[in-house]
């Protein structure tokens, strides 16, 4: 299969988005990756499974960083199968560390260097790093020959570098993690909510809001929110501070669907030909 043929279609379908759990599949109708797998084996191979889609073909993941809601499921899926695991070389050192990963093989990690190009599956991904406190945390960059897709998630702020991914984008997923409000209100001791507003945190509905209505365009044909916080946030609130900044800004969204991806549940596939 050649790299951005044509021939074949763009999937996107979200397994499971926020501190309980994250992935995400994007695929080309026959074979795929994964982005994070931040949820149970037995989780992933049902969910995929329901999408028409067997864990065999899965040629790979992509792991953002080593928090476990990003990597619960990696060791029990590179135990039970030969795939590839790339990350940043930061990330592959605090994996190898990692009780949550004992027994995952050296030979199946591979170390990805700051805005490195893998092709994949009929794919190109490509990684950039984001500002998190995690060791080496990126976002990635996937396209084929009509569609890319941007995966922005744990982040403390949107950097230049991140932005013009974001940008360039006909999907987008970013993170809208929680409203600020509600986290000045919540239960967390201050050291808590000043790491997650904080530059090395997550994104707020308003950070998010206030960049997209800045540069939301014709071309981006799906905007889908992550990583929602199950206890600052909920997705009608994060939608409506959308929905709110674009309007006050004189933004049309009529060529873009908007969503907030569930928590506890998959998405349907989204298809782009």
């Amino acid at each position: 299969m050649d790299l951005f043929s044509a021939q074949y279609p763009f999937v996107f379908c979200s397994l499971a988005s926020g501190s309980n759990g994250n992935c995400y599949y994007i695929g080309n109708g026959e074979e795929g990756i994964l982005v994070d797998v931040g949820i149970s084996l037995r989780s992933i191979r049902k969910r995929l499974s329901e999408i028409g889609v067997g864990i065999s073909r899965i040629k790979a993941v992509f792991v953002t960083h080593d928090h476990t809601d990003h990597i619960k499921g990696l060791a029990a899926l590179t135990m039970q199968q030969t795939i590839q695991v790339f990350a940043s070389s930061e990330t592959i050192m605090a994996i190898q560390k990692n009780p949550d990963c004992h027994g995952i093989s050296a030979d199946c990690l591979f170390h990805l260097n700051d805005r490195e190009t893998v092709k994949l599956a009929g794919l190109g991904i490509e990684n950039f790093s984001v500002s998190h406190d995690a060791p080496g945390a990126s976002g990635y960059y996937i396209r084929n020959s009509h569609n890319s897709i941007t995966i922005a998630t744990d982040l403390g702020y949107i950097s230049e570098k991140v932005a013009g991914y974001l940008k360039k984008s006909t999907i987008v997923v970013i993170e809208s993690n929680y409203d600020e409000e509600m986290l000045q209100k919540s239960r967390y001791p201050r050291y808590l909510r000043e790491r997650i507003s904080g530059g090395i945190g997550h994104l707020s509905n308003r950070q998010t809001s206030d960049f997209l209505a800045d540069h939301i365009a014709p071309h981006m044909s799906h905007i889908f929110l992550c990583h929602l916080s199950k206890e600052n946030n909920h997705p009608e609130l994060a939608l409506k501070t959308l929905e709110h900044t674009l309007r006050q800004r004189g933004k049309s969204t009529d060529t873009t669907l908007i969503r907030a991806l569930p928590r506890g549940a998959r998405t349907e596939p989204f298809y782009f030909s």
